[in-house]
């Protein structure tokens, strides 16, 4: 990521999303509004072109593009009921790791009661906070919080948020831990798990070594955002359970789509990115 620029990848993810409001996605359903509200150009006028011309773009080019479209989608649906599943078991403080242009404080009713920490660099931040405009966020009690990953204290940042490390939490890192060192990786759990009291939980969205889409990987480095850490599922459970959680469901792109009905000829490249939800000493967390 270049200095004192917002991250590309989190504009690109929520490019996507908006696509995916727009229909553009076979998940029955989904519905991301907030979106479209926080890109600022060359892609919201990449979004309101395809606006204009989808219904005559040629079905290749409409197939092609839902392969991305849907896998974020898809993994949106599936993190937002792991969060109201957490919600519906009492817990009332959430963390949202390299939470970067995402709009679940501002469209999810269920966290209205919720102490709501939003966790990213403070150059994605200020991008973000400069996009919100007319979006009010539903969670009354919304903290923003300035860590980069690398260099700072995740535990002193939530502290001094207003963060209770006595209440349980459900942290959420979605589309992180990928661009992130086996040591940061290693550093950022053993701190939130100092912050878990029993009962909480996490969601963590990683990547699996293989096959990659090349145009991805030539985008990526001109971002300066490269992929760091492709982990098998063995090691992302051995880091998550170093840190003291335990991983109850690990799911990958096909258990998506059948779950949530949506179109599951894919690509497996698509099927390298994985969601796995894990449960601190203590929680209560159903598996399926």
């Amino acid at each position: 990521m270049k200095e004192g620029r917002p991250s590309q990848t989190a504009a690109l993810v929520a490019f996507l999303r908006a696509l995916a409001d727009l229909g553009m996605s076979s998940v029955p359903g989904f519905r991301e509004p907030t979106a479209r509200h926080l890109l600022a150009p060359p892609w919201s006028s990449l979004l309101r072109f395809i606006e204009r011309h989808r219904q005559r773009m040629a079905p290749l080019v409409r197939q092609g593009a839902s392969i991305g479209v849907d896998q974020l989608a898809l993994r949106t649906v599936l993190i937002d009921a792991y969060l109201r599943e957490a919600l519906a078991r009492g817990v009332r403080q959430v963390v949202i790791l390299g939470a970067g242009l995402d709009g679940r404080a501002y469209r999810l009713q269920e966290l209205a009661g919720c102490e709501l920490f939003e966790v990213d660099h403070p150059a994605t931040q200020t991008f973000k906070k400069a996009r919100l405009g007319s979006l009010t966020p539903i969670s009354q009690r919304l903290h923003f919080v300035t860590v980069d990953f690398e260099k700072d204290s995740l535990d002193v940042a939530l502290q001094q948020a207003g963060h209770r490390s006595d209440e349980p939490t459900f942290f959420i890192w979605e589309g992180v831990v990928m661009y992130l060192t086996d040591a940061a990786v290693r550093s950022t759990l053993k701190r939130i798990a100092a912050r878990a009291a029993p009962g909480s939980g996490i969601v963590v969205n990683y990547a699996t070594p293989g096959a990659r889409f090349r145009t991805m990987n030539v985008v990526l480095g001109l971002w300066r955002e490269p992929m760091l850490g492709e982990r098998a599922p063995a090691t992302m459970h051995a880091l998550l359970e170093e840190a003291g959680f335990e991983a109850v469901e690990d799911t990958s792109f096909p258990e998506w789509a059948q779950r949530f009905g949506a179109e599951p000829s894919h690509p497996r490249a698509m099927h390298r990115y994985r969601v796995v939800l894990a449960a601190s000493p203590g929680a209560r967390v159903p598996s399926r």
